[in-house]
């Protein structure tokens, strides 16, 4: 039987959170979403998550101290990092924290997906 695939996004963006939720229930996966990193904290310590697509631009945390914490609780889940804009403090601060992945939001969800099932799968063997 094959494990189900759960998708968490941390995204401050109403409109764009719902985008992402269409686009990944068309895919098949289970998917939560928030807006708020402390909300993803809580859900990853009750539930287990295949994925976590976090926004640069949470609100209640920075997104920087989220990800120890996260890797904390979980430390194979994979991370995709999220921004509506990159600049190249921004990339090498998320390389540092050492995310599965980076998205431009402006590239389009084709990728996004992409890294999604990618991590999935790496997550799937690991865990």
């Amino acid at each position: 039987m094959e494990k189900e695939k759960r998708v968490l996004i941390v995204e401050p963006d109403q409109h764009m959170s719902e985008k992402l939720y269409q686009i990944f229930r068309k895919e098949r996966f289970v998917v939560s979403l928030t807006e708020r990193v402390s909300e993803a904290i809580r859900k990853i310590q009750e539930e287990h998550f295949s994925v976590l697509i976090l926004d640069v631009g949470v609100k209640d945390m920075a997104w920087g101290e989220a990800i120890p914490i996260v890797k904390g609780l979980d430390a194979h889940l994979p991370i995709i990092m999220t921004s509506d804009h990159n600049t190249p403090e921004l990339e090498a601060s998320i390389l540092k924290h050492r995310a599965f992945y980076y998205h431009v939001k402006s590239f389009g969800t084709e990728d996004l997906i992409l890294a999604v099932r990618n991590a999935i799968d790496k997550h799937l063997t690991h865990g």
